[in-house]
């Protein structure tokens, strides 16, 4: 009798885990759309899982492309003055941003809105992929997606994968946040500092990108 209740016993312990298993193993395809709905899910606060991790991949791609040396055959980095960066770009025949390339404009509004920070950092990006199309004489497609400019762009070898894809990353993020995903002050803040990678870089291109001697009042005093 006790070998009998004993292994009553033990089939009574593995009736719960097994049907588990079972089903498990019935409904493992909804199971799994749940799952990923709850990832993509915000948190109390709007707080996003996946905002979240693009947020730490746009901030891993802007460490890569700080990382870049500036190409052996372009002049290092010139200290320009970010109030000059409009200036240079209108005598340029290029379109001024919001910020002059100045991001703590963005961070400002970020401090009371950090969705409209957002929206503006994304149409100033998508002013400077249009300036480096003009710059370097790509042939303007009506309409054509910020997307397919950068895809060009890196076909021109005028800007690096890194680029593109810090940029593309960038887009990404804030096209959610404005079409209705909430971002905090800390999150826009990320964002924001990645963007002033490639804004420095589009900043140092106004300096070494024309052949017209310019050179920042600041170096010019200097010399």
């Amino acid at each position: 009798m006790d070998v009998a209740k004993l292994i009553l016993e033990f089939v009574k312990a593995l009736v719960w885990p097994l049907t588990a298993l079972m089903l498990a193993l019935l409904f493992r395809t909804p199971i799994s759309a749940v799952l990923t709905r709850l990832r993509k899910a915000g948190f109390p606060g709007g707080v996003s899982i996946e905002l979240q991790e693009e947020i730490q991949e746009a901030k891993l791609l802007a460490k890569q492309v700080e990382a870049q040396p500036t190409p052996a055959n372009r002049p290092k980095r010139s200290a320009v003055p970010q109030t000059e960066a409009n200036a240079r770009m209108i005598s340029l025949g290029l379109k001024p941003t919001g910020s002059g390339l100045d991001m703590s404009y963005y961070r400002e509004i970020a401090q009371s809105d950090p969705t409209l920070a957002l929206a503006g950092l994304r149409i100033e990006l998508e002013v400077l992929i249009n300036n480096l199309a003009a710059g370097f004489k790509l042939e303007p497609r009506r309409r054509e997606p910020v997307s397919s400019l950068l895809k060009r762009l890196r076909e021109h070898n005028s800007v690096t994968s890194e680029q593109v894809d810090l940029a593309r990353k960038i887009f990404a993020i804030c096209g959610k946040a404005i079409h209705g995903q909430a971002v905090t002050q800390e999150e826009a803040f990320d964002v924001i500092d990645a963007a002033e990678v490639l804004a420095k870089d589009f900043l140092a291109w106004l300096s070494w990108g024309f052949d017209d001697n310019w050179k920042p009042a600041a170096v010019v005093q200097a010399g």
